[in-house]
């Protein structure tokens, strides 16, 4: 990758990071239009994802297809192929897919980052940064077609428009800053009109926080745009961790009176044991070890990311490692 485009600094450039978190960061949406059409080239272009596609290396679930806000099944555009005693399942119908694209059909492609390098550096860069689990999904959309229907994401989004243009119309939030286990319901949300509407054109980035609600159209033109997602652990995750570190005490792990669900003369008890206990693992807790399980535990599900592999070694030789001097 160029000199460009390989910390989140740059993906920001030219909002510098101290306003962006002072302003914006979980609290409203953020417009960058930038008038380079070339500015994601160096990461990604629609030609990168075309001959992607044409290789045929991506199988079901790293490429789906989807309309009229819901995703096809995959047995209606991928098969299994046989090879000797192998079977590879999930293998892209490309006739099919570029029927259905061709009729309206978006084409999803999640975790692209773990396809594409400079897409994988750039996430893997992030996510060192943030300490927040990061992904990328791309989206190629055709002309004259809606994308998803209106919806919230529980993750922050960052959208990089690489290719094309789509009309996006934003709303507010029906639920401020919804956790992962608080998705979109459609069969609940009435909206009032969007809060603003916007061409996303190439170059151009747009962060919605999670919980703004939002779809998408495109013009006669077809839109080919990454989204960069940070799904964060939030203070729920951290005290969750720490309520779980209270098995460790025999008195937690005793169980509660019988007939606790049903006898209301227990109700008040049970409020009254609950303070007492929260109030014993607040004075008992190991703070510094427990954050450092937590942190490690953080630090060890991102492996993995931005790693290479080298075929040049020896069998049974150590790695090489880096001299100086």
């Amino acid at each position: 990758m160029s000199g460009h485009l390989s910390s989140f600094a740059d993906l920001l450039a030219p909002v510098r990071q101290e306003p962006f978190f002072e302003q914006y960061w979980e609290s409203q949406p953020l417009h960058i239009r930038r008038s380079d059409a070339d500015h994601y080239a160096p990461l990604l272009t629609a030609r990168d994802v075309e001959a992607t596609l044409s290789a045929g290396g991506l199988r079901y679930p790293a490429i789906q297809l989807a309309r009229d806000g819901g995703f096809f099944p995959p047995e209606a555009f991928t098969r299994n192929v046989r090879s000797g005693g192998d079977v590879f399942t999930g293998i892209p119908d490309l006739d099919r897919i570029r029927a259905e694209y061709r009729s309206g059909a978006t084409i999803s492609l999640p975790g692209f980052h773990r396809a594409w390098a400079p897409l994988g550096r750039l996430a893997a860069a992030i996510e060192a940064e943030f300490d927040h689990p990061v992904h990328t999904n791309v989206y190629i959309t055709p002309g004259n077609a809606v994308g998803f229907s209106p919806h919230y994401d529980t993750h922050e989004v960052f959208v990089l428009q690489i290719a094309g243009s789509k009309r996006w119309r934003v709303h507010s939030p029906p639920l401020s800053l919804p956790h992962r286990s608080q998705p979109f319901d459609p069969r609940t949300y009435e909206s009032s009109g969007p809060l603003f509407e916007l061409d996303l054109l190439p170059g151009d980035l747009l962060y919605l926080p999670r919980g703004y609600v939002h779809t998408t159209q495109t013009s006669a033109s077809f839109s080919l745009h990454v989204t960069l997602g940070i799904t964060v652990y939030t203070w729920v995750e951290l005290l969750a961790e720490w309520i779980q570190s209270s098995r460790s005490k025999e008195s937690f792990r005793r169980a509660l009176p019988p007939g606790f669900a049903q006898n209301e003369q227990l109700r008040q008890s049970l409020a009254d044991r609950l303070t007492g206990m929260i109030d014993e693992l607040r004075s008992t807790s190991d703070y510094a070890a427990f954050l450092d399980h937590f942190c490690h535990r953080v630090r060890s599900a991102r492996a993995g990311l931005g790693s290479s592999f080298s075929v040049n070694v020896t069998a049974g030789a150590p790695p090489a490692q880096n001299k100086s001097g």
